[in-house]
């Protein structure tokens, strides 16, 4: 058996089942102290389903941040301090996300559990044994998720994170005819559906600017012209003015700030439309499908918004479910384009690509006994 020259790997699994044994301790001494001596429920207020999503929650977005900071360098004192600042916002960003992801994620899978065992209770240990379960497992993918994490993976990420949140949102809401009004109605009330809604679109937005970098990253180190710098910093602007316009609205409820939630939604719209238009000028190599995908959407929107306000076909909730349904469904398909151009031109250019291989490694620590300067692709 040949022996392996780069042991990065191997390093990174290694870590990740470390990280997840020290998350089954933690959680499950820390579970067994809070259910006590009675026994326990599957979900509900107290519940093992509470204490595992409270608790892989908290050690989800640790295990997230140690694998981001494996991931990165070089060491903080060569950092400028717009990047030390961009880096905090792109570790945090991926912190709250699988934070937020493991606790919906938990207390959705407890409650069906406790639909499906009805009356079944948990005795002390076997619920910690349960609740540490949860923490490693939780723990292991964080930290190989951030460990590994490129512009395909946050794509992904944010998918479900969207998902998650807003079907969350909808199942936990007090009033049933919400959807009656409009979707920012979600976020009207301080229940948990009310938070929910506006933490999910918070939190998406802050993994969104992040998405700008990663995805912008490859189109930046190969722009080697004045005006194909500029056309990178128009794109990576755009991506993360949505971002901030995203949370904007999860930030000013509807009901509290109405001019600039409005102002917040209406503008996202507006830079989403901006880059479909632009896009072909500003990525010439995206592929002609993608951007028609674009300008189908757009025209989607446009038809959706003119049934909506002179017709009254149906009411404004469905206009919004449209609109940030296919907003965000085109940012995600933008992402995965943009690393499949960045891949191709990559590919085609191996002295570039390796180049671009030696660059990054040198921004992350090396695995014991790996000498950055011999490491190949």
């Amino acid at each position: 058996m040949l022996a392996l020259k780069n042991h990065a790997a191997v390093t990174s699994e290694s870590r990740a089942l470390i990280i997840g044994g020290g998350a089954f301790l933690i959680l499950g001494v820390a579970g067994l102290l809070l259910v006590g001596r009675e026994p326990v429920a599957l979900s509900g207020r107290g519940s093992v389903g509470d204490i595992a999503a409270l608790g892989t929650a908290v050690l989800g977005a640790a295990a997230a941040v140690i694998g981001s900071l494996q991931r990165r360098g070089p060491e903080p004192s060569r950092v400028p301090e717009a990047g030390r600042t961009r880096n905090i916002v792109d570790v945090t960003a991926l912190a709250l996300a699988h934070a937020s992801i493991f606790l919906l994620g938990w207390l959705a899978l407890f409650a069906i559990f406790q639909q499906a065992f009805v009356g079944a209770v948990l005795y002390p240990l076997a619920g910690a044994i349960i609740v540490g379960t949860t923490g490693a497992v939780s723990a292991y993918t964080a930290y190989l998720s951030a460990v590994t994490m490129n512009a395909y993976r946050l794509a992904a990420l944010l998918a479900v994170f969207l998902v998650a949140g807003i079907l969350t949102s909808m199942l936990t809401a007090e009033d049933p005819q919400w959807w009656q009004e409009h979707l920012s109605a979600l976020g009207m009330t301080s229940d948990v559906s009310g938070v929910t809604f506006n933490v999910t679109l918070i939190v998406a937005g802050v993994v969104v600017t992040t998405l700008a970098g990663y995805s912008t990253k490859t189109l930046a180190w190969q722009a080697n012209t004045a005006s194909s710098r500029r056309r990178v910093r128009l794109l990576e602007g755009g991506i993360v003015l949505i971002g901030i316009l995203l949370a904007c609205v999860g930030l000013f409820p509807v009901d509290e700030r109405f001019g600039l939630h409005t102002l917040a939604a209406s503008g996202m719209v507006l830079v989403f439309g901006t880059l479909i238009v632009r896009m072909r000028a500003l990525v010439p190599s995206m592929p002609a499908t993608f951007n028609a995908l674009g300008l189908v959407f757009l025209a989607v929107i446009a038809f959706a918004v003119l049934m909506y306000f002179p017709f009254g076909y149906y009411n404004l909730t469905a206009v919004e479910l449209i609109a940030a349904s296919l907003v965000f469904a085109w940012l995600i398909v933008l992402i995965r384009n943009l690393a499949a151009v960045d891949a191709d031109q990559l590919d085609a250019n191996p002295p570039a690509r390796r180049q671009f291989q030696r660059t990054e490694a040198g921004r992350r620590p090396a695995a014991p006994g790996q000498d950055k300067s011999t490491t190949e692709p």
